[in-house]
């Protein structure tokens, strides 16, 4: 009886306290990171608290909780010139839910070089992009191991911007719960592919070729479902899709940038969110630097430009909004720093508060 009340206690501070502030920081190991920090805000007093190394890993760039949140899975963006297809690798971890800290279980080939996002399905299913090998690896969690891929889907094509675009690159893996598929990206190509999982493999049920040269990164569906918004990296534009018996219908093309943006600098987009109540989208520029804040009309899914907040940084590679959706969390990938921003709930807008540096953050993950 003590054993399982201290158990339920553990679970009971980890979903009602640490939950809601703690968060996981991925990281490129290529100068002085050592892996995946973990890191809370202090709600009270507007500020971050780094609480140390969660977990040491090679290029964790990106990373993903299993349902039970048990485990966590982060891709390991690497390229071994040893391997056929240049592998990265992907890793798993088991979660110690009192600390935070992450036990190391085992590491796969992720299918293909450099993978760059990762996401699992209710059941397990764990699905890697693999940003140079452009594909789509599919892996599972059981008897407590990440097994050896599952399914590969290899993308082929290329775009205008050859700079960019001279082969396959997908960007983007990501399993959708109300949807019941996975939405995946291939920037060089410009496409954007819709899964229907089946005995672990994925087949295809739908795609969406955006404007040439957009370069899709990531996306994200409307609260209730109805619209679909893409990140195009290249091309600084958010594009809105809804569904019709054809497929998806586009219905409208926003950028991401203020009309005085000087065009001559360079701009990537890198990460879309949407709040809880569906109200607000928001979208990371890097050379702008700053986070752009729509209000999203109901009825038609368009996008309403509210401005911008200076992410105190440089190249906002990833954010995150708080479980309790009262601040937003931004990795700055060049600058090696984290902000905090207090967000208001009515209007949507932002708030600096704090900031801590990290070396080369990337992804930002509440527990």
């Amino acid at each position: 009886m003590k054993n399982l009340l201290i158990t339920l206690l553990a679970y009971f501070l980890f979903n009602s306290v640490f939950a809601q502030q703690h968060f996981y920081v991925g990281t490129y190991t290529s100068t002085t990171s050592e892996g995946i920090y973990k890191m809370h805000i202090d709600a009270k007093n507007g500020k971050l608290i780094l609480d140390g190394v969660a977990a040491k890993s090679e290029q964790p760039s990106y990373l993903a909780f299993s349902k039970d949140h048990q485990y966590v899975v982060a891709v390991n963006e690497i390229s071994d010139t040893k391997l056929p297809g240049k592998d990265g690798k992907v890793s798993l971890f088991k979660v110690d839910k009192t600390t935070g800290d992450l036990t190391f279980v085992n590491q796969v080939n992720s299918g293909g070089a450099h993978p760059c996002h990762v996401s699992l399905d209710p059941s397990n299913n764990v699905f890697v992009a693999n940003y140079s090998g452009g594909n789509v690896g599919v892996f599972n969690i059981q008897d407590g191991q990440l097994t050896e891929k599952e399914d590969l889907i290899q993308y082929e094509g290329n775009g205008p911007k050859k700079n960019r675009q001279e082969a396959a690159h997908a960007h983007f893996s990501n399993y959708v719960l109300g949807k019941e598929r996975v939405y995946t990206v291939d920037l060089g190509s410009d496409q954007v592919h819709e899964y229907k999982v089946v005995g672990g493999k994925l087949e295809e049920t739908n795609s969406i070729g955006v404007t040439a040269g957009g370069g899709p990164r990531h996306l994200i569906w409307s609260k209730g479902g109805k619209y679909l918004y893409v990140l195009n990296e290249l091309s600084s534009v958010v594009s809105a899709y809804t569904m019709s018996e054809g497929g998806f219908s586009l219905i409208e093309e926003v950028s991401t940038l203020p009309a005085d943006f000087d065009k001559s600098k360079l701009n990537t987009c890198a990460a879309i969110k949407i709040s809880k109540d569906g109200k607000y989208l928001y979208a990371s520029n890097r050379g702008h630097n700053s986070i752009v804040i729509y209000k999203i009309d109901q009825k038609t899914g368009k996008l309403e430009n509210l401005g911008y907040a200076d992410v105190h940084g440089d190249a906002p590679r990833d954010f995150s909004i708080s479980p309790k959706q009262d601040f937003v969390v931004v990795s700055n990938q060049q600058s090696s720093n984290v902000v905090l921003f207090k967000r208001n709930k009515k209007t949507g807008m932002l708030e600096f508060k704090d900031e801590v540096m990290v070396p080369l953050p990337v992804n930002v993950v509440f527990w």
